[in-house]
């Protein structure tokens, strides 16, 4: 593992880099809201530092510091799509949001994603680090994922033209294997929906804000229009 590198300029700038054997991760923070259009207590976020970050590759059962790089609302976020020039190397985009109130922590994980199609994300969140002398705990953010797993080639015995017999213990592992793959294709699945749920939270919000309220077809008239609706219907 490489050294580690540190960059102590403000958290507005690129965040300490912490490198990683292999794997890059792209964090990301959500855009603050704007003070003159909401109160300025709503609008207030929390303070931001550097979270201590582990991302755990469950395949291969190894945990490192990846190299983070943080973009904020008014950065460039073209350097999402622009690709890696380690071709092993993995990128992640990891969304933040202020946590809810109550929350040990300042800020939770909005979704979690991965740029790269061999490598999927499995679980994320921001946990309290727990330190012994310390009265002020620091957040620590925790990812893991899985890797695309090989193939693996049947054996002679069992060739595809199904001569082959497959004994009790042969298919007690098969299905275990099966139940294992599927859980983790369904802590795959559910990242991915707390993904898609949260930008079209976003994208509702967005629009409510452009329309100046609540969208038009919402808005009904009931005196005048169902007079206008019981005439048509008569006329009909």
């Amino acid at each position: 593992m490489s050294t580690t590198d540190r960059d102590l300029s403000p958290p507005d700038a690129l965040s300490p880099s912490i490198k990683g054997p292999d794997i890059g991760l792209s964090h990301e923070q959500s855009p603050p809201l704007a003070v003159d259009e909401v109160d300025p207590v709503e609008s207030e976020m929390p303070s931001f530092e550097p979270l201590f970050t582990l991302l755990t590759n469950s395949t291969t059962n190894t945990t490192v510091h990846p190299r983070i790089h943080y973009l904020f609302s008014d950065d460039d976020h073209s350097v999402l799509s622009t690709p890696t020039q380690d071709p092993s190397d993995r990128a992640l985009v990891v969304d933040l949001a202020p946590a809810p109130e109550g929350s040990p922590n300042r800020w939770a994980v909005s979704w979690a994603s991965s740029l790269t199609p061999d490598f999927a994300v499995t679980e994320s969140s921001v946990a309290v680090q727990q330190s012994e002398g310390d009265e002020n705990n620091g957040a620590i953010l925790r990812v893991e994922g899985v890797e695309r797993e090989p193939v693996e080639a049947r054996p002679d015995s069992l060739p595809n033209s199904g001569s082959g017999a497959i004994g009790g213990e042969d298919t007690d592992v098969l299905a275990e294997d099966f139940r294992r793959r599927m859980g983790v294709l369904k802590k795959v699945v559910d990242e991915g929906e707390k993904r898609r749920m949260a930008i079209g939270q976003n994208e509702q919000s967005q629009h409510v804000e452009d329309d100046g309220g609540v969208p038009d077809e919402a808005v009904l008239d009931y005196e005048d229009d169902k007079g206008k609706g019981k005439a048509k219907a008569e006329d009909d």
